[in-house]
């Protein structure tokens, strides 16, 4: 969630695409939420997307009730009369009032490519804002640790490094054990706490080195990427982060608790032949973890 966007954002962002608007969504009638454009684009594009409407016309579909809904970043491609539209929808807080940052940009424009490649000097405001709009389309909002976004985006560019340089890649895959009894119990606020303490550490254990990284893969799902690591070395880092989270109390509301977890890890070979299949192969090391009484970790060949 973003506070404080400034008018002066708004001016910044409309010159990299093709409509940058505040659509602002007030609960008018029970379920018939009012969509109002305040700052309507004047690019070519704005009257294809000019759905802004009234409380008895407004569009079910809409990206930007969703994000204020959800709280979270929405992103899709969207093909409107023979072009194709990436559309971002972004919840912001202004003046204490929930609204929707709406982006979007003809794929065919290479506006948005340059502001996010533009030498830092040459307009650090614009470059450091974009920046960080596109960084948090990429960051879970809870852990702050990637999301399952940069996963699909990440890993096909991780495999190719590999395949240049063949140096070794490893992955890890962890999953908190018996985390619905924590929800189940102490609630899911409390449930929150324990996640993002468990993803700091996670992200503490790796992040030596600038090339790795730490995503959130779904629920209480997380992915190491270890860059120029073996699976030898991708286990024992394993264990020993597996031996700290179990001897680790974690603070919360409710008190300290303990947990542990499972992890499964897996060496990309070369054999795979996109990353769904080096998902698949680490998610299946995980399982087995989890079958074998879990905190334990499971490694695809012996170490």
């Amino acid at each position: 969630m973003i506070r404080d966007f400034l008018p002066t954002d708004l001016k910044v962002l409309a010159k990299y695409y093709d409509i940058a608007r505040i659509i602002s969504a007030s609960p008018t009638a029970p379920h018939q939420p009012l969509i109002s454009c305040q700052s309507p684009g004047t690019s070519p594009h704005h009257a294809i997307f000019s759905r802004c409407g009234t409380a008895e016309s407004f569009c079910e579909n809409c990206m930007c009730l969703e994000a204020v809904r959800c709280r979270q970043i929405l992103v899709r491609i969207e093909a409107v009369e023979g072009k194709f539209f990436l559309i971002t929808a972004i919840p912001l807080e202004i003046s204490g009032q929930l609204q929707t940052l709406e982006l979007i940009t003809c794929v065919e424009d290479k506006a948005l490519e340059h502001a996010l490649t533009a030498p830092k000097e040459t307009n650090s405001l614009t470059y450091h804002f974009v920046n960080n709009l596109y960084h948090l389309v990429f960051r879970d909002a809870l852990t702050t640790m990637y999301n399952r976004r940069y996963i699909d985006k990440q890993l096909p560019l991780e495999i190719a490094r590999v395949r240049q340089n063949n140096r070794p890649f490893s992955l890890i895959m962890t999953d908190i054990d018996y985390f619905k009894q924590v929800n189940d119990r102490y609630g899911h606020a409390v449930g929150d706490e324990v996640l993002k303490f468990f993803a700091l550490k996670l992200h503490e254990h790796v992040r030596h080195k600038q090339e790795n990284w730490v995503a959130r893969y779904g629920g209480e799902e997380f992915l190491l990427a270890l860059s120029d690591c073996s699976e030898a070395q991708a286990y024992h880092i394993t264990e020993t982060l597996r031996k700290t989270i179990e001897q680790t109390s974690i603070p919360t509301s409710a008190g300290e608790l303990c947990i542990t977890a499972s992890f499964g890890v897996y060496m990309f070979t070369g054999q795979e032949t996109d990353f769904h299949q080096l998902v698949d192969q680490v998610d299946k090391r995980l399982y087995q973890a989890k079958q074998a009484g879990r905190n334990c970790t499971v490694a695809a060949r012996p170490t």
